[in-house]
């Protein structure tokens, strides 16, 4: 359960050769974590994928004879191991109630079953979470939600649609006579966690911009990126 699978990853080096590994949650974490330290680019997708890419670039000259720096990039390409959107509503919970115990060091790992505080998640739900690279177990058998855990996380609670709205009005004339007036179909973005886009749109298409851009938001904030 330990070193269960949580991302598959695709990485174009510097010199552009392209290789392939996959990574447990705990190695997904450190991976995350340091790329975050040295300020590298963490970018998670806008849509439900919960696919991440972490860009690290270095400028400089390649030999004492070169007049020119160059600058090179490595690419990492993180495709999730589990479909984030599998996370259940009972799931949620139990890496919620984990969640809130980081600043009390995490839970604990006992015989099976994970302590979170008073409460406890029993061993078969707690393998699931294990199993499917939402948590990651570090030294002392510590749980702590994982990236990929955070990432779940967040897409289920910004589970985005698009609404329609009609602009009909009943309007009465000179004679004093009513009558529907037809007027344009507006779009607007709306999200599970109570967000509505502050504006109206003329397609749909513009509102589930709207609704990336919202889910991005978030999505970044569980890296604790500014957008």
């Amino acid at each position: 359960m330990q070193t269960a699978l949580a991302y598959r990853a695709k990485s174009t080096d510097y010199d552009r050769t392209v290789s392939e590994r996959t990574y447990t949650a705990l190695e997904a974490d450190t991976l995350i974590a340091t790329a975050l330290l040295d300020e590298d680019e963490v970018i998670p997708d806008a849509d439900r994928s919960g696919r991440l890419t972490v860009i690290r670039t270095i400028t400089g000259h390649r030999s004492p004879l070169d007049t020119e720096p160059r600058t090179l990039r490595r690419i990492i390409r993180l495709e999730p191991a589990r479909a984030p959107r599998r996370l259940t509503p009972r799931q949620y919970e139990d890496l919620l109630m984990i969640l809130a115990q980081d600043e009390r060091g995490g839970g604990t790992l006992v015989d099976g079953r994970i302590r979170a505080g008073v409460a406890s998640i029993p061993p078969a739900a707690a393998a699931r979470l294990l199993e499917h690279g939402w948590l990651a177990v570090e030294p002392g058998d510590v749980v702590a939600v994982s990236y990929a855990g955070r990432v779940a996380m967040t897409l289920h609670e910004h589970q985005a649609a698009t609404g329609y709205m009609g602009t009909d009005k009943w309007v009465v004339d000179a004679f004093g006579v009513g009558g529907w007036q037809i007027g344009p179909g507006l779009f607007l973005s709306r999200c599970s966690c109570g967000y509505r886009s502050p504006s109206r749109f003329d397609d749909r298409v513009m509102a589930q911009g709207e609704s990336r851009r919202h889910r991005l938001e978030h999505l970044r904030s569980a890296f604790d990126l500014t957008v």
